[in-house]
């Protein structure tokens, strides 16, 4: 007969709790964290940022970084920890002996010595990256505008310039993966003052010291904040104050990469529209009415605003139908756009690009090349084009593609033009 054995009691005994699991359940003490950090750094010569990055890297086994990453980061960022809101905490702390907004001036030298010390901190521990990226310097950005010197001269803000200088080395360098970082400069609160416009245009400057314009236009559309016009004040986001800042910055060739840009992406998002409105069957109206509300923004230039128009509301041409039923099909198309296109021909400039536009439209579509002296014809009549501007396009103005296959093809026209003008001149 077998008896049931009592289990041991471990009553009494003392069981060692994981030192993992010690660490997770400790209390949260940010103040403490700060204290022993900026305790530790005041130990190191002042401006010594080696010295900085050893301690750094030092106070890792002891400090939990992974538990106060937000903090640590606030400290070297802005020299003290942040409230909600993005206000200091005020307890009367000193302040980290290393931060960017703590370096002597905005001077590139100055701010690439602090940026160092994040390139090697992160890169002893990497874990710190993401957080960094994703959540402190988004947050920091959002609040920029709180933390500047009382005691800096009227008309200044040093504060902000180191942190845009800053930012700019970090997103260059590779250590913020993504310019998205930005988006927190379009918040109302931080454009209304022209704060944004004043950090952006700092970043852009610092950004291009190292890197190419072609760099930073990819890295603002990967980052999502490619439209700089939306840093701007709500009551100057205009193309023309747009330009005039960048021309007094000596950023020319910033404003006009970014109309590039701009006019690229506007033009590409229109024709996907108009050919959405043709193939729902949308009336001529109601894509004229689509047609003057883009017009409005001035970001397609006239010349590109009509290729867009032309290449996408003609339709490609039948590959099985003939040369003379290409012809029809494509005049008839033709004649019904004429009012879509008569608004914007207002220039002699956009009317010589239109004549260009039909001629590489042609060119591709070998079996309606017939079109292109019928389609001047049909524009000229319905005040379209203008006379010099087709004579202008004739003498020096027409593009290399099938080109004298076109100027022949318009003789005739041209002849008839010419004596007009002559006629004209004798009158």
């Amino acid at each position: 007969m077998s008896t049931t054995v009592p289990k041991p009691s471990l009553a009494g005994a003392k069981t060692k709790q994981r030192k993992g699991v010690a660490k997770a359940q400790a209390k949260f003490e940010p103040n403490v964290f700060r204290d022993s950090l900026v305790k530790s750094l005041e130990a190191v010569p002042q401006g010594d940022f080696d010295g900085y990055a050893k301690e750094l890297d030092t106070l890792g086994n002891t400090l939990e970084y992974r538990k106060y990453e937000d903090q640590l980061f606030q400290l070297l960022c802005v020299g003290r920890l942040l409230a909600p809101g993005g206000n200091y905490i005020q307890d009367d702390a000193p302040q980290c002996p290393v931060s960017i907004i703590g370096a002597p001036t905005a001077e590139l030298a100055d701010i690439r010595k602090v940026v160092e010390v994040f390139h090697k901190l992160i890169r002893r521990y990497k874990y710190l990256q993401k957080t960094f990226e994703e959540t402190t310097l988004t947050n920091i950005l959002q609040y920029v505008n709180k933390f500047e010197d009382p005691k800096a001269p009227a008309g200044t803000h040093p504060n902000q310039d180191k942190m845009a200088v800053a930012t700019a080395l970090l997103v260059s360098g590779g250590l913020v993966g993504s310019a998205s970082v930005l988006a927190s400069l379009k918040k109302d609160h931080v454009v209304k003052d022209g704060v944004s416009l004043a950090f952006i245009t700092t970043y852009i400057r610092t950004y291009l010291t190292a890197e190419t314009i072609d760099h930073l236009g990819s890295s603002l559309r990967r980052g999502g904040v490619a439209d700089l016009i939306l840093f701007f004040p709500p009551n100057k986001r205009t193309m023309a104050f747009a330009a005039e800042h960048f021309k007094k910055e000596n950023l020319d060739k910033v404003w006009e990469f970014y109309q590039k840009q701009r006019s690229a992406g506007i033009r590409e998002e229109m024709a996907e529209h108009l050919r959405t409105m043709v193939a729902n069957e949308e009336s001529h109206e109601e894509i004229a009415t689509y047609l003057k509300e883009q017009f409005k923004s001035e970001a397609v230039s006239d010349v590109d605003f009509l290729a867009t128009i032309w290449t996408n509301l003609l339709s490609d041409v039948d590959a099985a139908a003939s040369a003379q039923q290409a012809c029809e099909t494509a005049l008839k198309e033709i004649k019904d756009i004429v009012p879509l296109l008569e608004p914007y021909a207002s220039s002699a400039r956009a009317q010589v690009g239109l004549i260009n536009t039909i001629q590489g439209w042609c060119y591709e579509q070998t079996k309606a090349m017939a079109v292109f002296p019928r389609a001047l014809k049909m524009l000229y009549a319905a005040d379209v084009l203008s006379d010099n501007a087709i004579l202008y396009w004739h003498s020096k103005g027409s593009k290399p593609a099938g080109r004298q296959h076109f100027l022949t093809a318009s003789e005739p026209l041209i002849k008839f033009l010419q004596e007009q003008e002559e006629s004209e001149e004798e009158e």
